[in-house]
């Protein structure tokens, strides 16, 4: 996955010092239902892609003992999702 720039990022966390293939990510902090969050965009390599388009699943992974509340989604949270009249 490629991190990618967005118009809302608001930071830079930066690549720790000497960890292998680890880049620079632009990010969002922000808060959400009184929660702080950090959001970051990703876009799949072409490699990638056609891995996701076989089935392969998507793996989260975070560094650290134990795992915090995540949610990994498609397409802009910042945008409100179209409301659909019945």
């Amino acid at each position: 996955m490629i991190p990618q720039r967005f118009i809302e990022a608001n930071i830079v966390m930066a690549a720790p010092k000497g960890m292998e293939n680890c880049v620079d990510v632009h990010a969002c902090k922000t808060t959400c239902a009184a929660h702080p969050v950090t959001i970051t965009a990703w876009r799949p390599t072409p490699e990638e892609l056609v891995k996701i388009n076989l089935g392969e699943p998507i793996f989260l992974i975070v560094w650290m003992d134990g795992m915090p509340p995540v949610l990994v989604t498609v397409g802009n949270p910042f945008l409100q999702p179209e409301v659909v009249d019945e």
